[in-house]
């Protein structure tokens, strides 16, 4: 959570990662890393449920349409509307917005059968790009990654080495891979280990 009565937000909470420091592991090719990654901290997370009938509430609050079909997601600035289920989806917003943005809904919405939940802090978003995310991720994912299948837009609930993820396709080479917050350090260690042959750097 986020106070930004003054100039410079205050952030409250713990990382998801709060004992794993910036590390680098040379490619053995001598070609650039093949994967890069970090947490996106203080992102906010609101979990929607509910039908189409909330898409012009939504639109109207965070500017994103609902995604037009199942698996993918649609995109206004730095707000993300995913996909999860039939009447499920997952909001995410700029640190610190997430409250004003439930309460908005929470006001103009008019059906009576929806629920909005903050769920900043129970859920962790790492940022992954790289030549090589995609054959990192196939190591541990059964999706199939091949761009055509699963390009921009997409995203899918998955398991990521017994781990339950959320993956949403940015590019070619760039996912925001979603956990739960207690699975991020394991997912951690498992992207370093995965991306040994790749090479390898986390920042914080």
């Amino acid at each position: 959570m986020a106070n930004s009565s003054k100039s410079k937000p205050v952030f409250y909470g713990e990382t998801a990662l709060p004992n794993k420091t910036a590390t680098k592991n040379s490619n053995p090719t001598g070609d650039a890393v093949g994967l890069v990654f970090h947490v996106m901290e203080h992102l906010g997370k609101l979990n929607i449920r509910g039908d189409h009938s909330l898409k012009t509430a939504v639109k109207a609050a965070t500017g994103c349409n609902f995604p037009p079909a199942a698996n993918q997601f649609e995109t206004a600035g730095e707000r993300h509307v995913v996909w999860l289920g039939p009447d499920e989806y997952l909001l995410l917003c700029e640190s610190g917005k997430e409250k004003a943005l439930h309460d908005t809904l929470t006001s103009t919405i008019k059906t009576s059968h929806f629920a909005i939940t903050d769920v900043s802090d129970a859920l962790c978003t790492m940022s992954l790009s790289g030549a090589a995310v995609r054959d990192v991720l196939a190591k541990g994912c059964s999706l199939d990654l091949f761009p055509a299948k699963f390009g921009a837009g997409k995203c899918a609930q998955t398991l990521l080495s017994h781990a339950v993820i959320t993956l949403m396709a940015l590019s070619d080479d760039a996912f925001i891979l979603i956990c739960r917050t207690s699975f991020a350090p394991y997912l951690h260690d498992w992207l370093v280990d995965a991306a040994l042959e790749y090479g390898y750097q986390f920042t914080t």
